[in-house]
């Protein structure tokens, strides 16, 4: 297969029509026609906008079987063009193709996306501050050539109906100060973003960073100007600041039988739940009685703000004057519990369980069990 039938077929499987294709490529749709009828041969430079056009890396494009082919004509044109060139543009070449390779070779460890911050309306209006693990967006020339310019093509923003909101992609640097600003790209629609809509933000897997690493797979940010609402591809330590709230753990899990009468229930939760803006409200939120209907007193046991990240997660529970033996109890916690993220927990979770025999305590504290 050549290249011209190569390319139609990728273009057609990601059903892109020739006009999409030149509008992400910045290519002209005539050319690209050209290219696939087998009029046109691309240079290296034509390959890389059309590799980001498409979404893949340039290997992707270029295919196994066109690679590997012995006689090829792509690689024999490609060093027919290379030895045209001059020294310093050889020396520019020779970077990049190294660029490529050790991002490939860096692929046990990739880029990452480690916080998105959505900055409401000011002076210069909404946008999308986006940091990620490594220097994104203040690249070395030597080292990657206009690998920041090359990284700023790869965010594009879509309404509902998939139609493409253009943007200003920015450098942290250009903006902020610190480590910070050379990992951080903004992304500011240059036209203003409809309240309450739903939008998507397209991140390329193609996007690199100064050590060479790539970020592997294409993102999707699913977002409305009030709050972020998905995150592709998933990753619980990242989203966690903007999804619902939910009972993780529980050292107590509901059917449990035999539970000392002295016992204290403690339950993790997947965000902070005792923030200022929370904690009176959340104390209210726990109620457990018998089978019988018979409140029993408790203290909600909260941490403190000098405790670690993780201690703001859990809540204690303690009956003030321990339980009546072989009884059964019900711990509800209500659907109104709210994360230091705003979020809520959505519905009651309750826990039933049966106590033991009086002289059944408990001086340790017990197995955690997940709460599915």
């Amino acid at each position: 297969m050549n290249f011209g039938d190569h390319l139609k077929q990728i273009r057609e499987s990601r059903m892109l029509s020739t006009s999409k294709l030149a509008k992400q490529s910045g290519l002209s749709q005539s050319f690209i026609w050209r290219i696939e009828s087998g009029e046109k041969q691309p240079t290296l430079e034509t390959l890389r906008k059309l590799s980001l056009g498409l979404g893949m890396s340039l290997g992707e494009l270029l295919g196994e079987e066109l690679l590997s082919e012995p006689e090829s004509p792509k690689i024999n044109r490609i060093i027919g063009n290379i030895r045209k060139l001059p020294v310093e543009q050889i020396d520019a070449l020779d970077s990049f193709i190294a660029s490529l390779s050790q991002g490939h070779a860096a692929g046990e460890n990739p880029l990452t996306l480690q916080a998105i911050h959505l900055n409401h309306p000011g002076k210069d209006g909404f946008a999308i501050e986006l940091v990620f693990s490594a220097n994104v967006s203040a690249i070395m020339d030597h080292r990657i050539p206009d690998g920041t310019k090359r990284n700023m093509t790869g965010f594009h923003l879509f309404d509902e109906g998939m139609k493409e909101v253009p943007v200003d992609v920015i450098p942290g640097n250009e903006k902020m100060l610190g480590q910070k600003a050379e990992r951080t790209f903004i992304v500011r629609p240059r036209t203003r973003l409809t309240d309450g809509r739903v939008y998507k933000l397209n991140i390329s897997k193609l996007l690199q960073a100064n050590n060479y690493k790539y970020l592997k797979e294409n993102h999707t940010i699913t977002f409305s100007t009030y709050e972020i609402i998905d995150i592709t591809p998933f990753n619980k330590k990242l989203c966690s600041p903007y999804l619902s709230l939910t009972l993780d753990n529980s050292n107590i899990a509901s059917g449990d039988k035999n539970v000392p009468v002295n016992t204290d229930i403690k339950l993790t939760f997947s965000n902070n739940v005792i923030t200022d803006a929370v904690r009176d409200h959340n104390l209210q939120c726990f109620s457990l009685e018998s089978s019988k209907k018979q409140p029993v007193e408790i203290d909600v046991i909260m941490a403190g703000p000098n405790d670690n990240s993780e201690q703001k997660k859990e809540i204690i529970i303690h009956p003030r004057h321990g339980l009546d033996s072989n009884t059964v109890y019900i711990l509800t916690i209500s659907e109104n519990l709210q994360g230091g993220n705003q979020k809520l927990l959505g519905a009651d979770k309750i826990i039933t369980f049966t106590t033991g025999d009086a002289n059944i305590t408990g001086t340790d504290e017990q197995d955690g069990s997940s709460i599915a």
